[in-house]
């Protein structure tokens, strides 16, 4: 059986024709269409006899008619022999579509004929590939920049210093964040991080350039060479901004935030070194007590290096729990008996240096290491106090972490259970500091203590502007009177207006009254005579060993 021979002049038409997802045509050399695919046809809308004898230069804009594009694309073509582009081409109803183009110079026998064009349609992918690069850009929570677009634009900006511009670059980081995700869910959390973007772009405005970084991490490119003032009032307007308290419902949460500003070129003119310093400049204002910003000084290197090498011990030290307790007597002056003890945490490092509780807590805090710290404290001081023969109260602290966990009823009453410690022998002391970080969880976690029989106490009362409401709002047991009024009570009256005052609030709300700080003997009967009778501070007895206590009287209660 013989098979019908076909002309390859009639195969290559063929073919041509019935290609759909390419326009394929044929071009003079003036640039008039010669023929017309289904490729072509589909693409651009138009039909065979409506566009074949007109000029290709009807598919470009009206802008790139005017400027020439079009021949000049054919004379490129020409020279080359072959020219490829991308580019905004038009159907018959005037929608664009993104094409990419190829025009080859077509000869007979040495005898220029005209142009081949081939054109595809990429408009999808182009949208695609512009949704990746977006994607790659920008946060998918915020929806604002990324880190990697933050570096891209300080790229752009910083050849610009050596013209005399001049850049600043803020670092941002919340506050108090974490806590938000442990008690109100990672809801309310991603809708804060969705409220702090809006405040910051608004405070930005269309000048400069805000970026999410990471976690709970922002910066804000301060451009258009702003003056030191500038510089200054914005990271305050950061600081402000984020304090004010975000409202999600009935949720009412407080964060605010540390900011460290490194400027261009005074701080560097390189991009990785700008970007250094003020993440130096940022720890710094952290280890400074937070909500505040910093600027970037060289002196800062040396004092992050040590800061570095404290996390690292503090980290390993908290693994390994290398930390002891010591006790500080409390005593009922009118008998000298010793009614109970508070647990303090005492920490050497590896080097023999003891390092105050108020240098290595925030940073324990800031670590998320005092969740397990905080557990082991607790544990220790309860089974320490299940020793003492006549069964003294034990005070334990709550830090702000702790205070803003769950979990803490559960692991309070655990460490009772395991210990075998009665829970009216357990005293809490939390302070103001940390219950407003999350005023209403606390109140919660703290009324379910009370329902387990535990001591609740308020220390350095007096010294914060909510003490006062957290009586009235918190189920406490007793007050502690701040050292700072008691050691005033040998210069002034004025403390002991105040101690009057408190000693009537305590008797008023039926709460136990304990004088801290008790260095003289004036102050001890200052004290006792205005109806303050539990007292602790260094007249007392100074913070020591279990063991010292038991060697000085061979029991705990009485001298």
């Amino acid at each position: 059986m013989s098979s019908q021979k076909i002309h390859p002049d009639l195969m290559y038409r063929l073919l041509v024709q019935g290609v759909n997802d390419y326009a394929i045509y044929l071009l003079d050399k003036d640039g008039i269409v010669l023929n017309w695919n289904t490729g072509a046809e589909r693409a651009k809308g138009y039909i065979a006899n409506e566009i074949i004898g007109r000029n290709y230069e009807c598919f470009y804009s009206p802008e790139d008619r005017a400027s020439g594009v079009p021949q000049r694309n054919l004379e490129l073509t020409l020279q080359r022999g072959h020219y490829a582009t991308q580019g905004w081409r038009y159907r018959k109803d005037g929608t664009a579509f993104w094409a990419s183009v190829a025009l080859d110079a077509i000869y007979d026998d040495g005898v220029f004929l005209g142009f081949a064009k081939v054109t595809r349609d990429l408009t999808e992918q182009r949208a695609s590939a512009k949704r990746l690069e977006y994607q790659a850009l920008h946060d998918t929570l915020t929806d604002l920049p990324n880190r990697a677009a933050l570096t891209a634009r300080l790229e752009r900006e910083l050849p610009k210093v050596i013209y005399g511009s001049r850049i600043a670059l803020h670092y941002i980081d919340l506050d108090r964040f974490k806590p938000v995700n442990d008690s109100f869910g990672h809801h309310v959390g991603d809708e804060v991080l969705r409220e702090v973007a809006r405040r910051l772009m608004a405070l930005a405005g269309s000048t400069h350039h805000v970026s999410r970084i990471g976690g709970d991490e922002f910066a804000l490119l301060q451009l258009g060479s702003p003056s030191p003032d500038c510089v200054t009032a914005m990271a305050g307007d950061i600081i402000a901004v984020l304090n004010e308290a975000f409202q999600f419902g009935d949720n009412t949460v407080n964060i605010g935030a540390s900011v460290g500003v490194a400027t261009a070129p005074n701080d560097g003119v390189r991009l990785a070194i700008l970007l250094r310093n003020a993440d130096l400049a940022l720890y710094s204002a952290k280890a400074s007590g937070r909500n505040r910003a910093c600027f970037y000084a060289s002196s800062l290197g040396e004092a992050m290096l040590a800061r570095r090498i404290l996390e690292e011990n503090l980290r390993g030290a908290v693994e390994a729990k290398d930390f002891t307790l010591v006790y500080q007597p409390i005593v009922n002056g009118a008998t000298g008996c010793r009614i109970g003890f508070e647990a303090l945490l005492r920490w050497v490092d590896r080097t023999g240096r003891q390092v105050p509780p108020s240098d290595f807590i925030p940073i324990a805090e800031e670590l998320g290491l005092m969740a397990d710290l905080g557990r082991w404290v607790l544990r220790a001081a309860c089974q320490e106090a299940v020793s003492w023969a006549d069964g003294g109260t034990i005070a334990v602290n709550l830090s702000a972490t702790q205070l803003s966990d769950p979990n803490l009823p559960d692991i309070v009453g655990d460490a009772l259970t395991e210990t075998g410690l009665s829970p009216e022998r357990l005293e809490l002391e939390i302070t103001e500091t940390a219950v407003l970080g999350n005023r209403d969880v606390a109140r919660g976690l703290l009324q379910q203590l009370r329902e387990i029989g535990v001591g609740i106490a308020l220390d350095d009362f007096g010294t914060g502007f909510s003490s006062l409401s957290l009586v009235r709002e918190l189920p406490l047991t007793r007050i502690k009177i701040d050292r700072s009024f008691v050691a005033d009570i040998d210069g002034t009256m004025r403390s002991v207006a105040v101690i009057k005052a408190v000693v009537a609030l305590a008797q008023g709300y039926d709460l136990a009254l304990t004088g801290e700080g008790i260095e003289t003997e004036e102050q001890r009967d200052t004290l006792l005579a205005h109806g303050c009778s539990d007292l602790q501070g260094y007249l007392l007895g100074r913070p020591a060993p279990a063991a010292h206590w038991r060697t000085e009287t061979g029991h705990w209660s009485c001298r």
